[in-house]
């Protein structure tokens, strides 16, 4: 099935007036990091663990971690998002080359906002864990339909705003 022509952002989901305030508030909702490691889904070559944390709203967010124990320090990361239908997995590509693959799963039902918000709340756990700005990126699962909370979200990230 074909989707219609994409319709521009509203220029206020864009304007990081709009944003400043709710990535402020992220601060204010301890995160409550939660780390567990996989073996089962480990390898010599690719060490994975789970986590989970706390969203700007308390909802749970979770996901999977995959580094490589040959790139220490990591030459960045990538993030990606699932839909609530599918299982995070890693890719063991990414890993290989170096980067730190985070995948998580977007809860069923978020609203844009949400899923914006959700996204930086990610990011921020990329950004402590010691990776630079710079070598962090978020990669939609189909490069040709980006998701609108990508475009925020990197449009967040030129400016500055986290």
């Amino acid at each position: 099935m074909s989707q219609g022509p994409r319709r521009p952002a509203t220029r206020f989901l864009c304007d990081p007036n709009f944003w400043r305030d709710r990535i402020a508030r992220l601060t204010q909702v301890q995160r409550g990091l939660v780390l567990t490691p996989r073996p089962d889904l480990s390898s010599p070559f690719c060490e994975v663990v789970e986590w989970r944390l706390k969203a700007h709203d308390g909802q749970r967010l979770w996901g999977l971690r995959a580094t490589s124990p040959f790139h220490n320090p990591p030459r960045g990361a990538t993030i990606r998002e699932v839909c609530s239908s599918q299982l995070p997995s890693t890719g063991i590509d990414r890993v290989a080359y170096g980067l730190v693959d985070v995948v998580f799963q977007v809860p069923a039902g978020r609203r844009l906002e949400d899923r914006v918000l959700d996204l930086v709340r990610v990011y921020q756990m990329v950004l402590d864990s010691g990776i630079q700005t710079a070598s962090i990126s978020m990669v939609p699962a189909d490069p040709e339909h980006v998701p609108d909370e990508y475009l925020i979200a990197n449009g967040l990230v030129q400016v500055g705003l986290f």
